[in-house]
C-alpha cells in the first residue's frame, strides 16, 4: 500500500495523527453534506418534473389562445396590438443556503394587468392571450430557477463526491499506512535499543564481577605461595 515519504520519527508521527484525525472528521462532514445534497437534488428533480409539465401546459394553452386570436382578429391586427403593449417586468434574484451551498431564487413581478388598447376591433381572446403569456412568464421563471438550482447542486455534488473519494481511497489510507510504518519502525528501534542496553548491562556486570574477583584471586595466590614456602622450609 502506498505511503508518504517521511522520516519515521515521533514528531512526524504526532503530526500525521493530527492530520489524520482532521481528515477523518472532514470525511464525516463531507459524507453528511453529500447525503444532504443527494436528498435535496432528488426533491428538486421531482419539482422540476412537475414544473416542466406545468410549463408545457401553460405554453400550449397560451399559444392555442394566440392562434385563435390571430385567426379571429388577423395577423396584422395582432401585431399592432402587441407592439402597443408595454409592461414593466422585474426579476429579483435571491439566494438560499443548503448545506453551505448558495442556490438562486427567482421572483418575477410585473405591473398590474390592464387593457392597453381600445375595445374597438378587439375581443376577449386578445386580453386572454396577454394574460396567459404573462402567466407563462412566471412559470418560465420557476423552471429557470429549478433547472439552474439542479445544475448547481449536481456540480456541487460531483465536487463533494470527488473530495469524499480522495479522502476515502487516497488520503486516509496513505496516512494510515504511513503511521503503521512509523509505528513498526519506532517499535523496532525501541527493541534494538532495549537489547543493546541489555547487552551493555551484562558486559558491565561481567566487568564488575571480574574486578571484584581479581583481588580475591591475588590474595589466594599469595596465600598459596606462602604456604608452599613454609612447607619447603620444614
Amino acid at each position: 500500500m502506498p505511503r508518504l515519504n517521511v522520516a519515521p520519527t515521533k514528531s512526524v508521527q504526532l503530526n500525521l495523527r493530527r492530520d489524520l484525525d482532521m481528515a477523518t472528521e472532514g470525511y464525516g462532514l463531507l459524507e453528511q453534506k453529500r447525503e444532504i445534497l443527494v436528498m435535496e437534488l432528488m426533491r428538486l428533480l421531482n419539482r422540476v418534473s412537475k414544473v416542466q409539465q406545468e410549463y408545457s401546459q401553460a405554453r400550449d394553452v397560451a399559444y392555442r389562445t394566440l392562434r385563435r386570436a390571430i385567426a379571429q382578429n388577423g395577423y396584422l391586427h395582432m401585431r399592432n396590438f402587441a407592439s402597443g403593449i408595454e409592461y414593466d417586468h422585474k426579476v429579483e434574484v435571491e439566494t438560499t443556503v443548503t448545506a453551505g451551498f448558495h442556490t438562486p431564487h427567482l421572483t418575477v413581478s410585473h405591473s398590474e394587468l390592464h387593457s392597453q388598447f381600445g375595445f374597438a376591433g378587439t375581443d376577449a381572446l386578445v386580453d386572454r392571450t396577454m394574460q396567459q403569456f404573462l402567466q407563462l412568464l412566471e412559470v418560465i421563471a420557476r423552471v429557470a430557477e429549478l433547472e439552474t438550482t439542479v445544475m448547481l447542486l449536481a456540480r456541487e455534488l460531483k465536487k463533494t463526491q470527488r473530495r469524499v473519494n480522495a479522502l476515502e481511497h487516497i488520503f486516509i489510507p496513505d496516512y494510515e499506512a504511513t503511521l503503521h510504518y512509523i509505528s513498526e519502525s519506532l517499535e523496532s528501534k525501541e527493541l534494538d535499543a532495549f537489547f543493546t542496553r541489555k547487552m551493555i548491562k551484562k558486559k558491565l556486570e561481567a566487568a564488575q564481577q571480574a574486578r571484584n574477583e581479581s583481588p580475591a584471586a591475588e590474595e589466594l595466590s599469595r596465600t598459596a605461595v606462602t604456604s608452599n614456602k613454609e612447607n619447603q622450609g620444614q
